[in-house]
């Protein structure tokens, strides 16, 4: 049958071309497309009601579109489409077509727009107006598929995006509450979704308020910190709506009484069950997790064999598999668990010591002290490879990766308190840059990234004035230097530390958001502030974070709850 299909689509093609048949001609300005109209009929809902609905069009033989979204140049596409299957569209193009399909409602050429939009905006340039209407589109002609590919992209980096202009500009109420819903939302903490939810509400607050109640209802109320439940839903301009009135009492009986099933939504006590938390590695130890609603470390719901390496360095999450850079009785190695057999698997490593795992593609880097003769494991040959190592002889650390491209930090062996300076590999050059040194020599930093910038986090050198002091595990006097770097500019600036007060945790402010730095690992708390210092007693609130050993590995994994 799709053989006899392919040939009949092939004959129509062929009777277009040579004016064969033809019984309609479609006008787009001075333009005409000859056509045929069980064709149109057969692939656009738009032209089956014209020609059966008794519509005056439905006897003309020169029938105009006059619709703005329409031009000469998308017509032709859409109906090469039609003709043969293929759409031929760009970047360019594409956004041109699919509003035009969507008018004349070819099913196929919106599907096949919708498509090429996800691959080449979802994966390479992502945009929330795109996005909008992807969304809008796919829900439309209950194209499941897309809709979920589309929120899966939005999902995974969530934290990052709920924040910035054009995801509280463009975003409407049933595409939050459907993002929401998902198990696999990327958020520190459901504490951290019921700001942001709040944050979108009150951007366009007037016009949000109707939908208020069925936004804050795919919160998991439970999951959030009843002092932030409390604030900011127990006003008097919130209470006066009832189902938001019902969830903060039932959010309050569950933080008393936690066997209590609330009754509006069996979904506001439950984890979001494939989002990822922090988890710590140790040897010969059963894995840990961090709970961050009883802000507490724990064991993992199902009991994990322990690890034989001696030290752990650093992991790395990799689909549902967790890589962690170790060292056992046999040397450096990379040991591997697997989530879903519940499983450690020793991948024998011959180079030197690892600092740091930065996945790219299909490859993960190793970056060692010295990064002499570095490796990359390429995961489809499963197998280690060589690649260029930082044309100076020096120590390594901090990698991150930003962009599809990694960055380290490089320092002196002996001159410790020298500016640390930043390098760059591009995989695609196969090649590395060097850039621009630190303003300070940040003893023990790291590097990270927020909202696709970078920035280093560590020590600064007790002998240079900062504004924010700190005390480390070992009670040592520090201070705790915060840089970004400039692109464009290819400097680094001073952010300034003055909202928070002195901690254990060497919490720092970036972009609004307090991170703590535990064993090195830069790790979001959820929490936002604005031009305001942020109340010790809700540091003190995280202060368990902290008691976890120095020798653990720190990473994000997705567990089974």
């Amino acid at each position: 049958m799709v053989a006899q299909a392919d040939i009949l689509l092939s004959k129509c093609a062929q009777f277009r071309n040579r004016s064969q048949f033809i019984d309609v001609q479609l006008k787009v300005g001075e333009d005409i497309f000859p056509a045929h109209r069980i064709v149109l009929a057969a692939n656009s809902e738009y032209f089956y009601a014209m020609f059966t609905d008794g519509m005056k069009e439905s006897n003309q033989e020169v029938i105009e579109l006059k619709d703005g979204s329409i031009s000469p140049d998308v017509l032709k596409i859409i109906l090469d489409s039609v003709y043969t299957g293929e759409l031929r569209v760009n970047n360019k193009t594409v956004s041109k077509v699919l509003a035009a399909a969507d008018h004349l409602q070819v099913a196929s050429v919106v599907h096949q727009c919708c498509t090429f939009l996800l691959k080449e905006f979802v994966k390479v340039r992502f945009d929330f107006e795109t996005y909008c209407r992807i969304w809008g589109i796919a829900s439309s002609y209950k194209l499941k598929d897309l809709q979920d590919a589309a929120e899966c992209a939005v999902a995974k980096m969530y934290k990052d995006v709920c924040e910035s202009k054009e995801f509280l500009t463009y975003i409407d109420g049933n595409q939050l509450v459907s993002l929401l819903s998902r198990d696999d939302l990327n958020t520190p903490s459901e504490t951290f979704v019921l700001k942001s939810v709040l944050q979108w509400i009150n951007y366009k607050k007037e016009e949000r308020m109707p939908v208020v109640a069925k936004v804050i209802g795919a919160v998991r109320l439970g999951l959030v910190d009843i002092g932030v439940v409390i604030d900011d839903l127990h006003t008097e301009e919130m209470q006066q709506i009832p189902e938001i009135y019902l969830q903060v009492h039932e959010a309050a009986i569950y933080k008393h009484k936690p066997s209590y099933k609330p009754k509006s939504s069996g979904k506001q006590t439950k984890p979001r069950s494939k989002n990822p938390v922090l988890v710590a590695v140790l040897p010969k130890a059963p894995i840990q997790y961090f709970d961050v609603v009883d802000k507490s470390w724990k064991l993992l719901p199902v009991a994990t064999p322990r690890m034989e390496a001696t030290h752990c360095y650093c992991a790395v999450p990799v689909g549902n598999k967790l890589m962690v850079a170790a060292q056992d009785s046999l040397g450096n190695c990379i040991y591997r668990y697997d989530t879903e057999v519940n499983v450690w698997e020793r991948l024998q490593f011959l180079g030197d010591h690892i600092n740091d795992l930065c996945v790219i593609d299909e490859y993960m880097y190793a970056v060692g002290i010295r990064h002499q003769s570095p490796q990359r494991y390429n995961f489809v040959k499963r197998q280690w490879q060589t690649f260029p190592g930082v044309p100076k002889n020096c120590n390594l650390s901090g990698a991150v990766v930003m962009n599809s491209k990694m960055y380290v930090l490089e320092r002196d062996r002996i001159q410790i308190m020298m500016r640390a300076v930043l390098h760059c590999f591009d995989p695609q050059k196969n090649k590395w840059e060097e850039k621009a040194e630190t303003t300070s020599s940040q003893l023990g930093s790291i590097l990270l990234v927020v909202k696709s910038k970078l920035y280093v986090a560590g020590r600064r050198s007790v002998s240079t004035e900062f504004s924010t002091c700190r005390y480390l595990r070992d009670n040592e006097p520090t201070c705790i230097s915060v840089e970004v770097y400039n692109e464009e500019t290819n400097t680094w600036s001073v952010v300034e530390q003055k909202y928070i007060p002195d901690n254990n945790l060497n919490a720092v402010k970036i972009e609004g958001g307090v991170y703590f730095i535990i064993n090195k690992f830069p790790i979001d708390s959820g929490m936002r502030t604005a031009h305001r210092r942020l109340n010790s007693t809700v540091l003190n609130e995280w202060e368990n974070l902290g008691k976890i050993d120095q020798n653990a590995a720190l990473g994000y994994m997705t567990i089974k709850r």
